[in-house]
């Protein structure tokens, strides 16, 4: 429709879309969604003493990336790994650019991601952001909406939820995790930075629901390695140091 013959009369799902979420995050990225922290599970004392020991890095890795404030109300990043979040991976609606047009779009996509930490439930979390929508005035389905619904609901959304899985994390008191740690220690002067959580999506969950298997996370990458981007990147060095560290694992007795 074109925005001339009916802009301030005809709905713009864009316009509705924005607003919409919006309202799931405050200016510092709190989660809105009534109930989002509730069945977070707390972090031990030694989960608490292992964080504070990680060298703060934020300040640099701010003006690496080049933003001017973090989310948060001041906790660290490592803070804020261990609290679930909701982020927007992407946003659709008509054209923009060379393809850009004066009209009203007919419809506005976006795509989600809830990032879980123990206690939360995959379904459960989506359940809650779903009401949210209803309570901001949205009739939500799932299917293609109808004609009819169309006619009926000023607000209508339709949600595609994917399947998802929680998160899991091995008690840093563990004798394997002990030892793992003090593997890796016997390549690097430096100390080992330890973290209950990382932000990384593994089904770890899946090994221990099934296998009863407790599982560790020893990364190497490099922190500006462009996951997911067209030049995702390994720094050599990370490469050189990654070896030396699966081998001093591998040699675990």
């Amino acid at each position: 429709m074109h925005s001339g013959h009916y802009g301030n009369w005809v709905p713009n799902p864009a316009l509705a879309l924005s607003r919409l979420l919006a309202s799931m995050t405050d200016s510092t990225g709190r989660v809105r969604v009534a109930g989002f922290y509730d069945d977070v599970t707390p972090l031990t004392q030694a989960e608490k003493t292992a964080l504070a020991q990680v060298p703060n890095m934020d300040k640099t890795i701010q003006q690496e990336l080049g933003f001017a404030r973090p989310y948060g109300t001041g906790q660290s990043l490592v803070e804020l790994l261990n609290q679930p979040s909701l982020n927007i991976n992407g946003m659709q609606s008509a054209n923009v650019g060379a393809q850009a047009a004066n009209v009203i779009p007919t419809v506005a996509s976006a795509v989600l991601d809830l990032r879980l930490v123990p206690g939360n439930d995959a379904q459960r979390q989506v359940q809650k952001v779903i009401r949210h929508m209803e309570r901001q005035g949205y009739h939500v389905t799932t299917a293609e909406p109808t004609d009819a619904e169309r006619a009926q609901y000023p607000l209508l959304a339709r949600v595609q939820p994917e399947t998802g899985y929680n998160a899991q994390r091995t008690r840093l008191d563990l004798p394997i995790a002990r030892q793992i740690i003090a593997a890796v220690q016997t390549t690097t002067p430096d100390r080992v930075v330890v973290l209950p959580t990382m932000g990384g999506s593994l089904p770890l969950y899946v090994f221990e629901q099934q296998l009863q298997a407790q599982t560790i996370t020893v990364p190497v990458a490099n922190y500006d390695n462009n996951q997911h981007a067209e030049n995702e990147n390994i720094r050599l060095g990370n490469l050189w140091d990654g070896i030396e560290t699966m081998a001093a694992i591998m040699l675990l007795k």
